[in-house]
């Protein structure tokens, strides 16, 4: 999902009668992104702009500035005490979105899950507690049967296509 416009599917297990996502399928471009708002900053998430999220290029367009002292602070202002050893943080960094920056997919390895949180050619399955790991027939039907054990549950698959609009939803909840 690293392109703007792109979009992805996943599939979906649904208990029909709660309406309530039991788990879900997904490959490694949602996977990468689900992971990839890990890594932002909160503040970051706050800003309006779509265009934050998903950059055109590697880098964001806010300005970061690292103590080059000790290495461990970060800040949007530049001239800030480090508050850990008291130095001017004045040494501007890039902010990089790891999937983005995996350029190496625009470099003729596109297919070959090459670069990002995790690999391309595995199916994940994502639970409603967002736990993420690899698709596997045996922890499938373990977690149905899980939830067959539930009188009340009436299943049923769903595909969604998850493209900006969706992405732009999810961020403002």
């Amino acid at each position: 999902m690293a392109v703007v416009n792109s979009k992805t599917t996943l599939k979906l297990l649904i208990d029909a009668r709660s309406h309530k996502v039991l788990f879900g399928e997904a490959g490694k471009d949602f996977v990468d992104f689900l992971f990839s708002l890990l890594t932002l900053p909160l503040g970051s998430v706050m800003v309006t702009e779509a265009s934050f999220v998903f950059p055109s290029g590697s880098t964001v367009e806010h300005k970061y500035y690292l103590c080059v002292y000790c290495n461990r602070k970060v800040t949007t202002v530049r001239n800030t005490k480090c508050p850990t050893c008291k130095c001017v943080m004045v040494s501007q960094a890039a902010f990089v979105i790891p999937w983005v920056f995996a350029s190496s997919v625009s470099d003729g390895n596109a297919g070959k899950g090459v670069g990002g949180f995790v690999k391309g050619v595995v199916t994940y399955m994502i639970t409603d507690d967002l736990e993420v790991t690899p698709m596997s027939s045996i922890s499938s039907i373990t977690l149905v049967n899980r939830f067959i054990m539930k009188k009340d549950v009436q299943l049923e698959e769903k595909v969604v296509v998850v493209g900006m609009e969706e992405v732009n939803s999810l961020l403002n909840c």
